[in-house]
């Protein structure tokens, strides 16, 4: 499979560059290819390289090799995307994406040997504005808000709240799954519905408190209603935009659902050899906000989200992006730099970005914005709600969405086991992360 993944990898990086060399020649846009002489049926191509170099305060008992440390400093890349897509009629609509994430010094056999994955694959006919069709391996039936499928190469903040994707407790990327989905917009009213064929969990511990079952799992079901007060997002692809750095006004408000039936398993308590199953039920709501604030350039982006989260009793999941220690289900916070931000109960999320105003001399292209994030988990099993926030700032280099510098702050809650069933706050700890990305 690898060996066929970096072959495709390979082929789609020569179509690429050939077609970069024939439309550099007629002086078009050379990340585009057009198939008919009005640009209505065209193949577009795309990449995005984010690098990190980090410096991480690691949850108690967390390894690296053989070792307990206490902290580590690493250089990884985030994320590796490589990605066609296009018209290839007046109807029929194609999206391959190849990548990779995290790939860091922890894989023993070595970052050169870490295979590109296949992340997006879906064929989708469009019948009109309102009604699109497709499947596929796909975010389209990602889960309940905006980012649970998010544009990395707009993201504002370092990473995207990833509790939205990890929401969906199938999915080996955290977010793409094999669905069928429809789409559309109604003027102002965007929505999208799937149903998902989700991916086995094949190990699970079973006791008193809830966990993803092994059983062959069932259909999921997912839709979002999007309303736009201002002007309206695209919907080509399910990837939603961080920021539009003041290029559009956009004001939307959202609601989604996520279930799955039987999905999680438990102990009775009333009889050790017998087992309950619950299903997973998610609803979120969300409002997003990104314009321009006066004539100067300068733009405030606002979002905010809230998750109503079912998984049965007392279940939780951490969230370690990505990991710098060895993974250890054992630990309550995750090892690393895990903390526990998906469960059963109620969760919160919110950002704020400011874009600087652009220089007033012409020649300075950089453009600076600045942002804050947080994220708050009222869980059913923690005595308290664990909290993580964020500060940071980015560097775009050419002044539109693109290649960036960044940097950012983190600091997460760390929990330890009570006398009773629940987790208490008990520390927390830090992360540093400097970025460095390539995109087009």
């Amino acid at each position: 499979m690898k060996t066929k993944l970096n072959k495709a990898a390979v082929l789609l990086f020569l179509f690429f560059l050939k077609s970069v060399a024939i439309q550099a020649q007629e002086k078009k846009n050379p990340f585009v290819v057009n198939l008919s002489e009005d640009g209505k049926k065209y193949i577009k191509f795309g990449a995005n390289l984010q690098i990190w170099g980090r410096y991480t305060e690691l949850n108690p008992n967390s390894k690296i090799g053989d070792n307990v440390v206490s902290q580590s400093t690493d250089v990884l890349i985030r994320r590796l995307r490589l990605q066609a897509s296009g018209m290839l009629t007046d109807n029929v609509f194609f999206h391959i994406q190849l990548g990779q994430n995290n790939i860091n010094f922890t894989q023993n056999s070595g970052p050169s040997n870490a295979p590109l994955s296949l992340l997006d694959a879906i064929g989708e006919y469009r019948f009109n504005e309102k009604f699109n069709l497709g499947g596929g391996l796909t975010a389209w039936g990602a889960g309940t808000t905006r980012y649970s499928a998010n544009s990395s190469s707009s993201q504002m903040t370092l990473d995207a709240p990833i509790y939205q994707q990890n929401i969906n407790i199938s999915s080996t990327f955290g977010n793409r799954n094999l669905s069928i989905y429809a789409k559309g917009m109604f003027d102002k009213l965007s929505y999208r519905v799937a149903i998902t064929n989700p991916y086995r969990n094949a190990t699970s511990t079973l006791n008193l408190n809830s966990t993803i079952s092994t059983h062959t799992p069932k259909a999921q079901y997912s839709g979002m209603l999007t309303y736009a007060f201002a002007d309206k997002e695209s919907n080509n692809e399910p990837y939603n935009k961080g920021t539009y750095l003041g290029t559009k006004k956009i004001f939307n408000i959202a609601a989604g659902y996520l279930t799955q039936s039987k999905s999680m398993w438990r102990v009775d308590p009333n009889d050790a050899t017998a087992t309950l199953y619950e299903d997973m039920n998610i609803l979120g709501l969300d409002i997003f906000y990104d314009k321009p604030l006066s004539a100067k350039g300068d733009a405030l982006t606002v979002y905010a989200a809230y998750n109503n989260c079912n998984f049965g009793k007392n279940y939780i999941r951490s969230i370690s992006t990505p990991n710098p220690a060895v993974a250890d289900g054992s630990l309550i916070n995750g090892s690393g730099n895990g903390f526990i931000g998906v469960g059963t109960g109620n969760i919160y999320y919110s950002q704020v970005g400011y874009l600087f105003a652009k220089a007033k001399d012409a020649n300075v292209k950089g453009r600076i914005q600045a942002y804050a994030a947080g994220q708050i988990a009222d869980l059913e099993v923690l005595n308290s709600p664990m909290s993580m926030y964020e500060f940071g700032a980015n560097y775009y280099l050419t002044g539109s969405l693109g290649p960036k510098l960044s940097l950012g702050y983190q600091s997460r809650a760390i929990f330890d086991k009570t006398a009773d069933i629940k987790y208490s706050q008990s520390d927390r700890k830090d992360m540093f992360v400097l970025q460095f990305q390539v995109s087009f």
